[in-house]
């Protein structure tokens, strides 16, 4: 059985500084001598009291009394104190008792008795204070502990179901893709093919990291957009401007391949004539900035969807409120944003 050292310690060092404490009293301010056999007295009290503490303390660990309400806490604990004070007093007595009992309780009076009870009552008080207060804040922090548990399992729960939601998502999107392909220009299918298996892969397989270096997401991007281009042609116009000094950085994978796919369902296939899109990332003071702009129009009801719910909640999960996730329309552009804290190696 492992022993608890701290405990045993608190327990030694306070019991026997009551003895410190009431020898010193007696001694200086009572007596006016120092008696070792007073000393001796005060230990067997000290020894009495531990014995008496931990077994009422074994009796709690027993219960799941902390577990109820403060009040009733604090009930238990003020008769504890009283009931725990009168045990020692009893203790105090038995010398007395067993050397002429009869005159013992002739001479006992209802002022001796309580005035021994409340001077213990001091002593047992603030054993029984701090032992609860620390039970109390146990219990609190262990309560804190398994809600921390709970929540971090239910956003665990709700990551895995998006990841679930982002595959079809994505699927869909890039078949579509393949299927305008195939009437248009089907010598060009494989290669849409191939890109596609790729983008499936790195999909399938990208729950796996937590986070991926940015050059690595990038390439899937372009990949992405190369495939759409293939469908819209001369219709859509890509752009990469890429700081190298950013490409070392880490990111949650499919973060960006998420708003490619946004802006090109919310903007480029709903614009009539050439469309752009423009993929960006660099580091300024110390965060790393990714923006991908699309010309259209920003309408909120539309970009609240499986995909940017997946970004919002990838961004909470890996870098708490560090990281910030905005759409805005500037002039006749959609500007998706992400600013993260740059991480240097």
């Amino acid at each position: 059985m492992k022993i608890n050292w701290t405990y045993w310690l608190c327990q030694f060092a306070g019991w026997f500084g009551m003895v410190t404490i009431e020898t010193i009293n007696y001694t200086f301010f009572i007596a006016g001598k120092f008696s070792m056999a007073l000393l001796w007295t005060f230990i067997s009290y000290a020894i009495a009291g531990i014995i008496i503490t931990h077994a009422y303390r074994f009796l709690l660990k027993k219960s799941n009394f902390f577990q109820k309400k403060a009040i009733r806490i604090w009930l238990l604990a003020f008769i504890s104190t009283i009931i725990i004070a009168s045990v020692i007093s009893v203790v105090n007595f038995l010398p007395a008792i067993a050397g002429d009992a009869r005159r013992f309780f002739n001479d006992l009076t209802f002022i001796d008795i309580a005035g021994t009870i409340i001077n213990w009552m001091r002593y047992v008080g603030v054993w029984i204070i701090i032992y609860f207060m620390y039970k109390i804040l146990q219990q609190n922090n262990a309560i804190l502990q398994e809600k921390l548990i709970v929540e971090n399992l239910a956003k665990t729960t709700e990551l895995e179901l998006l990841k679930t939601q982002l595959n079809p998502h994505f699927l869909f999107n890039a078949l579509n893709s393949i299927k305008a392909l195939v009437i248009i220009n089907p010598e060009q299918c494989r290669d849409a093919i191939v890109k596609l298996s790729e983008l499936l892969r790195f999909t399938l397989q990208y729950g796996k990291d937590r986070l991926i270096p940015l050059h690595d997401e990038m390439k899937e991007v372009k990949k992405y957009l190369e495939l759409e281009q293939l469908r819209f042609g001369e219709r859509l116009q890509i752009e990469f401007a890429v700081d190298e000094n950013s490409l070392n950085q880490a990111v949650p994978p499919a973060i960006i391949l998420t708003l490619a796919e946004n802006a090109i369902k919310h903007g480029v296939a709903k614009q009539m004539g050439v469309s752009s899109i423009l993929v960006k990332s660099f580091i300024y003071e110390n965060e790393l900035l990714i923006c991908v702009e699309n010309a259209g129009r920003y309408v909120p009801g539309d970009h609240s969807g499986i995909g940017l719910n997946h970004v919002s909640k990838r961004l909470e999960e890996v870098y708490d409120r560090k990281a910030v996730f905005t759409i805005e329309q500037q002039h006749e552009k959609v500007i998706a944003s992400i600013k993260t804290p740059a991480s240097w190696q």
